[in-house]
């Protein structure tokens, strides 16, 4: 079964290294690796040459990483598809046990397999499955829920994937519009899809001292105000608006609309507003730890590979 790999990269000549050759790395063979160079004008082009034919190279003048992998999709005649950011790399076992998964656990409907990732702060690190509040029973098996708690949560997702291409198609691909939490935006579409397979062990090392893209230094603001647009877009899909749960999306977009308010407010120059604000902040964090700890909220529910096959 050949993996298709898709590295979108720009001006990454000092990191793009690690990523190729943590690919290159992977017990899993076939793999075809494909590096889309979005109008890269440092040494990256140079160093990419390097590599031969031991990697597919495709060139586009720059429009985003969200072009950039939707030409990578395009291009890839693998049956699975992985992504990987130009500044991160994966373990050598990744692709290998993520496909072996969803081998087992095809019948079942699962086309999309997530692991956890080391996520390398300059501050310590974390594991990316605690951050978004994942905390399953098992090393590894079938999350039959993503949708519920992924409208709750965000899953660091990109590079952590390893998806049917069947289920791209379904889902749409990666919408270019977006520039930033695009990777939010199709996780949920294809959580709508089916269960999802799950690797507890970290298999992704995500680091912050790459000093990449956007998406790593945005506000709070922003973050927030794209989750509010893509799940304003998503409730109004004809195609996946009615597979929406709709009591945590209810929630999150009231929680969300009052954060947009409290932090729009804080940001304000005069001190009785910005105090405000960020009183209704501090009000907004204790109310969301409460939400967090009730009986009826959405947690990851699991089953072992056994079980569905």
């Amino acid at each position: 079964m050949l993996v298709s790999v898709i590295i979108p990269t720009y001006n990454r000549a000092r990191t793009i290294e690690r990523a190729i050759n943590s690919v290159l790395a992977q017990s899993w063979k076939p793999i075809e690796v494909i590096v889309v160079d979005d109008g890269s004008t440092d040494e990256t082009s140079d160093l990419l040459a390097t590599y031969g034919n031991k990697i597919r190279i495709i060139k586009q003048r720059n429009q985003g990483a969200s072009a950039a992998r939707n030409t990578g999709i395009k291009a890839a005649v693998g049956e699975i598809i992985s992504f990987l950011d130009s500044d991160d790399s994966w373990l050598p076992e990744k692709t290998e046990r993520q496909v072996k998964l969803l081998q087992q656990t095809e019948s079942s409907g699962v086309k999309c397999c997530v692991c956890d990732a080391t996520m390398l702060f300059g501050t310590g690190t974390v594991s990316s499955f605690a951050t978004a509040g994942l905390h399953p029973k098992q090393r590894e098996g079938v999350w039959t829920n993503p949708a519920e708690v992924l409208t709750m949560n965000f899953l660091f997702f990109n590079q952590v994937v390893a998806v049917r291409r069947e289920a791209l198609e379904q889902s749409g691909y990666f919408r270019e519009d977006l520039r930033i939490m695009e990777d939010y935006d199709l996780a949920l579409r294809l959580s709508l899809i089916g269960p999802w397979a799950f690797i507890a062990d970290p298999l992704v090392v995500w680091h912050e001292d790459a000093g990449s893209g956007l998406s790593r230094n945005l506000s709070q603001l922003e973050i927030c105000r794209h989750m509010f647009h893509i799940l304003n877009d998503l409730s109004n899909s004809v195609q996946f608006g009615p597979l929406l749960p709709g009591a945590p999306l209810r929630h999150r977009r009231r929680f969300l609309k009052r954060k947009i308010n409290a932090l729009v407010l804080s940001s304000e120059s005069g001190r009785l507003r910005a105090a405000s604000g960020r009183f209704l902040l501090l009000c907004l964090k204790v109310y969301e730890a409460i939400y967090q700890r009730c009986p009826s909220t959405a947690r990851m529910i699991t089953r072992p590979v056994s079980d569905h096959q």
